[in-house]
């Protein structure tokens, strides 16, 4: 994944975007519709409605 790692950056379309697994929105509720990709060891959740970085969880 080639981007600028940091929050409200624009993530282009044509990224592989993955769902979090069940518990991670059960836990936080801010990341419900959100999608993510691996950055090295980092997670990035990105706004599924938005493609805009969410979070970068560091790895």
């Amino acid at each position: 994944m080639n981007l600028s790692v940091g929050v409200g950056a624009a993530v282009r379309r044509s990224v592989t975007l993955h769902s979090l697994p069940p518990a991670m929105p059960n836990l936080a509720s801010a990341y419900r519709r959100d999608r993510y990709n691996l950055l090295r060891d980092d997670i990035v959740t990105i706004e599924s409605d938005t493609c805009a970085i969410a979070d970068v969880i560091r790895g």
